[in-house]
């Protein structure tokens, strides 16, 4: 049995049903550029910070826009679809009752989605009401898949790796979480289990919050 007393976050995909959205923004933008591109297309981009994402996606469909006007298309499509689609992945306000709350374990959201869209999507669906802490990419020495936002987050929240439960949907976030020598899991909102088990054996892979609570109970006791 291993001992938890904190479980560090991922948003998008993990927490929020969110990473679809982000795609359709990007889909929106491309149409607007006489751009048609599938899914598998924009798979490459998912869980990357804003550093990362729009270099590679300005190269991958040649833009010429200037990166801040791309930006701020993207993040006007995205805003809208938030105030009428976003939500939080099934299960999780479940898991976060019967798990964490009645267990009262520490809690932290890790994300590589900025301050200025954390603060939209706090106004859409008061997200800050299930954590401890949250850091963005904003407040991050370093963006995942670097490890340094999730030991900032384990830093401030006093929580050691051998204590510490990572929960994850992308390569990126897993690589980063991996890096921390916590405990890894990696939820199949995203990938599938096999692209998870190549990254890492130990990851520990469920496809779906019931099934990591079911998980909880064979392995995992909680010390406060």
């Amino acid at each position: 049995m291993y001992q938890i007393k904190g479980i560090l976050f991922d948003m998008d995909g993990t927490v929020l049903s969110s990473e679809g959205l982000f795609e359709k923004a990007q889909k929106k933008y491309l149409r607007e550029k006489k751009i048609i591109v599938n899914s598998e297309e924009l798979y490459v981009f998912k869980g990357l910070s804003y550093k990362d994402f729009y270099p590679q996606f300005i190269e991958k469909f040649n833009i010429t826009d200037d990166v801040d006007l791309i930006r701020k298309k993207i993040r006007n499509h995205l805003y809208k679809l938030m105030e009428t689609d976003l939500e939080y992945i099934e299960g999780f306000k479940s898991f976060y009752k019967n798990v964490i709350k009645k267990r009262n374990i520490k809690k932290a959201l890790v994300t590589n989605t900025t301050r200025e869209s954390y603060q939209k999507i706090q106004s859409i669906v008061n997200i800050d009401k299930y954590f401890n802490y949250t850091i963005t990419v904003s407040e991050a020495k370093k963006p995942k898949p670097n490890p340094d936002p999730y030991l900032q987050a384990m830093k401030k929240l006093k929580l050691k790796s051998n204590n510490t439960m990572i929960i994850e949907d992308s390569k990126t976030g897993l690589l980063s979480a991996l890096k921390t020598k916590s405990i890894v899991v990696g939820i199949t909102t995203t990938m599938k289990e096999a692209e998870i088990k190549s990254l890492n054996e130990n990851i520990e892979i469920v496809n779906s919050y019931p099934k990591l609570e079911k998980v909880f109970k064979k392995k995992y006791y909680i010390s406060g």
